[in-house]
């Protein structure tokens, strides 16, 4: 990151608190670290972290440009620690933390390019050329009242745009814009399966979810799971998928509970009924925990499921505690979505939770070794959980290049090496096909060719 540039982060010391809270113990004392210790880690950038305790600590550049010195007094409401020496460590508790936070600088469109350049380096690196991302077109959003930050996740679509001006644009972008505002996208005169330059459109995204089950959780009975905030209503879900439907787009909404499905699938349904036959890409991001009866219905309907392999491995040592055994058997089954009839994508969901323990890997070759085994990259569970949901080396191959392709509309141009179709290609060191899980994730990416034009190679 270049020099000057502020760092920031939190849940310092988590991993430790969390597992005390599962065990019924008291929290260990909070991280041990202060502004000496950031300045040794980023002497050139100020730095301000947020320590699971809810308390601040900040480097001595950040101090310095929020003009704090050792006779700075404490805010009301707040405290700043102090040293034997009377100086500030750099540890802010309440307001005195608030206040740096405040000072952080906004997220511009200059430094979100920033981070978006590290971000590019980091996929031509892994063999990405295309993306299905998330994406917000601000003078719709700028039209509107939300109840909720609705699209929190979205990126801004003037992003791309920018630094495909730029030039600086090196991977394909099936932009999923926001299916609450899918009216003004078409004032803006934005059609489905419309292309600018490098960013193409067709899909709008929507959250039904966190974990929506039929059923409490067998680990808590009282509860069966809730709504995301990013959910509106049923009524509006529905009228939005119909209404998004109709004008030819494709929802693509994130769905993770069996209630969660039922849902998405009746108004899949209705919106089929209403508008008539037409060429549907629909999709269900994530499916971690659908009845039987759901998979079946999504095979049937032939919908596009995309799964992250990560989240499994994440998942494993709860799932059965949460569920029960019987129902855990169909979550993340991806064999048995593949039988009914569905066509599934790999997608890393990257850059993923900010706070997970585990980070969610960007790589294809990693999340390919994932779904092949369905472990952790430690070999745990032996021989993988439910191994009979693993897909084989050539499906995980195929739902990272070829159905991604169908599921935004581009078959006849990308997905596979064909005569006519663009040169997107990656070399690799080896044949992943005739390779042991273990050599996949050790498979280094020797050139990424974007177009023809070789965007990144290795030596």
């Amino acid at each position: 990151m270049p020099e000057g540039l502020w760092i920031g982060g939190g849940d310092l010391g988590a991993a430790a608190a969390w597992e005390a809270d599962a065990l019924g113990r008291a929290r260990p004392a909070p991280m041990a670290i202060d502004r000496r210790a950031l300045d040794a880690a980023a002497p050139r950038h100020p730095v301000l972290l947020r320590r699971v305790d809810g308390a601040y600590v900040a480097n001595s550049l950040a101090l310095a440009r929020a003009r704090l010195t050792r006779e700075a007094p404490d805010p009301r409401g707040g405290r700043n620690e102090r040293d034997a020496a009377g100086d500030l460590n750099g540890v802010m508790h309440g307001r005195a933390g608030e206040r740096m936070v405040e000072l952080v600088p906004p997220d511009t469109l200059e430094l979100k390019l920033v981070g978006a350049r590290v971000a590019l380096d980091e996929l031509r690196r892994v063999g990405i050329t295309s993306i299905h991302d998330v994406a917000r077109l601000d003078a719709a959003t700028q039209r509107h009242i939300f109840h909720t930050n609705v699209e929190r996740s979205g990126t801004d679509l003037e992003l791309f745009r920018e630094l495909q001006r730029r030039g600086e644009l090196t991977v394909r972008v099936y932009a999923f814009l926001s299916l609450p505002t899918w009216r003004d996208a078409v004032d803006a005169g934005i059609r489905p399966r419309s292309d600018d330059g490098l960013i193409r459109f067709g899909a709008m995204k929507a959250f039904i979810d966190g974990f929506l089950m039929d059923a409490p959780y067998l680990n808590m009975p009282g509860f069966g799971g809730s709504f995301t905030f990013r959910f509106v209503d049923e009524a509006t879900m529905a009228a939005d998928i119909a209404g998004a439907d109709a004008a030819g787009f494709d929802p693509v909404v994130h769905t993770v509970g069996d209630k969660a499905h039922r849902l998405l699938l009746d108004w899949y349904e209705a919106a089929i009924r209403r508008n008539g036959p037409r060429d549907r890409r629909f999709r269900v991001i994530h499916a971690w925990y659908p009845s039987a009866r759901e998979i079946g219905r999504i095979g049937r309907l032939g919908l596009y499921v995309d799964i992250t392999p990560q989240q499994l491995v994440n998942d494993l040592s709860s799932v059965e505690r949460k569920l029960g055994a019987d129902r855990a058997m169909t979550a993340h089954a991806w064999r048995s979505f593949a039988d009914a009839g569905a066509r599934l994508d790999i997608v890393s969901d990257w850059p993923g939770s900010y706070n997970e323990q585990k980070a969610t890997p960007l790589a294809p070759l990693e999340n390919i070794a994932l779904a092949i085994t369905r472990q952790s990259a430690d070999g745990l569970p032996a021989g993988g959980w439910h191994p009979e949901q693993r897909l084989s080396v050539e499906e995980a191959i195929a739902a990272y290049t070829i159905t991604p392709a169908y599921a935004s509309h581009e078959e006849q141009r990308k997905g596979s090496i064909t005569v006519g179709k663009l040169a997107d290609l990656v070399v690799l060191s080896r044949d992943i096909l005739r390779a042991s899980a273990s050599d996949i994730r050790a498979t280094e990416v020797d050139r990424t060719i974007l177009g023809g034009r070789v965007i990144y190679a290795t030596g």
